[in-house]
């Protein structure tokens, strides 16, 4: 039979395929989905840790080698050594270091601390240069600054300062100024080169008066506030006309006169 879409009992009948044909919407269809994200940010935070305690626990950042530049006592390079050796370069703390190294070794001026990732650290030190044996209650090394930075060793070939005072004196003390070690250094030298021969060196009630005793028993009295080069041109002329006159000092102190007795 020929089908014919405007007959109606063949168009219900053409139509009821469809409607019986029809299935569920796929957008009904429920589908189960793993949610990762809870896994990823468990995972992320144990490399995290895993990266964290590489830095701070393991041994690739822990402190290897130590150069040190600059200085010259073995007391203070083996201290760099034991102290600095095993820890953490990323997490100690130069400054701090720096301070309490300056405080248990007052012989260092300045020094620095310059890390070398992964392990390596350099130390850049200077050492105090001693200028003058300063002797008090007890004897010590003063630099250029006047600062007493260690008991000083007896050395046959440098005369010490004595100060009567007896001033007691601890390390790290500032005992002088540099204008008075310029002064005491070049009437040394001054003394010296005129063919005397300085056997002792004092100050008595203040650093302005300084006493350089001689190889004949005679005392030359400074006054280290005036002009060391007049006084010295002073003494010049006394030992040129009037040394059997000098037996007990040569006092140069008054500008234009010298004392002597």
């Amino acid at each position: 039979m020929k089908f014919r879409k405007d007959n109606p009992v063949q168009r219900e009948s053409y139509r009821s395929p469809e409607i019986l044909g029809r299935t569920a919407s796929v957008k009904n269809v429920r589908k189960f989905k793993l949610n990762l994200r809870p896994v990823r940010t468990i995972f992320y935070l144990l490399i995290l840790i895993f990266l964290i305690y590489i830095v701070a626990f393991g041994p690739y950042f822990r402190i290897k080698n130590i150069q040190v530049e600059g200085v010259k006592s073995i007391e203070v390079s083996d201290y760099l050594h034991k102290t600095l050796l095993g820890k953490n370069i990323l997490f100690f703390l130069p400054g701090q270091y720096l301070n309490q190294l300056t405080r248990k070794f007052p012989i260092l001026e300045q020094a620095k601390i310059v890390r070398g990732l992964p392990s390596t650290i350099l130390i850049v030190a200077s050492e105090r240069d001693q200028v003058l044996t300063w002797c008090s209650d007890a004897c010590f090394n003063i630099d250029n600054y006047g600062y007493a930075y260690e008991v000083a060793k007896p050395v046959p070939s440098q005369i010490p300062l004595v100060d009567k005072s007896s001033i007691k004196i601890e390390i790290g003390d500032k005992v002088t100024t540099p204008n008075f070690i310029n002064f005491y250094l070049n009437a040394l030298k001054r003394t010296q080169e005129m063919g005397l021969k300085i056997t002792e060196a004092r100050i008595e009630e203040t650093s302005y008066k300084l006493i350089l005793k001689t190889s004949e028993n005679y005392d030359i009295i400074f006054d280290t506030s005036e002009s060391l080069n007049n006084q010295i041109s002073a003494l010049k002329q006394v030992l040129e006309k009037n040394r059997p006159d000098v037996k007990v000092y040569a006092d140069l102190r008054v500008e234009g006169l010298v004392y002597v007795k």
